[in-house]
């Protein structure tokens, strides 16, 4: 009778440590946060996913992200996230850039053409505008569409910074 009555509370005493390690997880992220704070020894990583992942309960959280940006001027302004820089002249016609972006894309060696601009936009270089029928520099458009399509370069950026090398 003492074996069986050990071994029921052995289990009785799993059943309950599943339902609090249940109701743990359960917690709000803030709760968790708090007790690791405090000095408690929970997981220390297990607070930083909740926190990230509670962001993401609001409906219509992220689609901030998955939005193009506002095409015309604006696109591909220099930004704090996008570094670009040319690596070489290929030809009269195209040069290889290095185009990173760190909320899209990255080009390690990506061939530009030089066209005229069919629309106005941004150096993404300098910054400076870019009228309709510029010469510019932009993505060469192979199988598929690279995320920097409509980025542009002007022509006389470039030449400035061949003159001085």
């Amino acid at each position: 009778m003492m074996h069986s009555q050990t071994q029921l509370e052995q289990r009785a005493e799993a059943v309950w440590e599943d339902a609090r390690v249940r109701h743990e997880r359960s917690r709000a992220p803030r709760e968790k946060v708090a007790e690791v704070i405090n000095g408690s020894r929970a997981p220390v990583w297990d607070h930083v996913i909740d926190a990230l992942l509670a962001g993401f309960h609001h409906e219509g959280a992220g689609e901030a992200y998955l939005t193009r940006p506002a095409p015309g001027i604006a696109a591909y302004a220099p930004s704090p996230h996008i570094q670009v820089e040319v690596i070489e002249r290929l030809s009269v016609t195209s040069i290889a850039i290095l185009w990173q972006d760190a909320t899209r894309c990255r080009y390690a060696d990506q061939v530009w053409i030089s066209c005229r601009a069919r629309k106005k936009g941004r150096c993404a270089l300098s910054g400076a505008v870019i009228h309709r029928d510029d010469f510019v520099y932009k993505p060469r458009v192979r199988n598929a569409v690279p995320a920097n399509a409509n980025a542009m370069i002007l022509v006389s950026v470039i030449a400035r910074i061949s003159s001085v090398e």
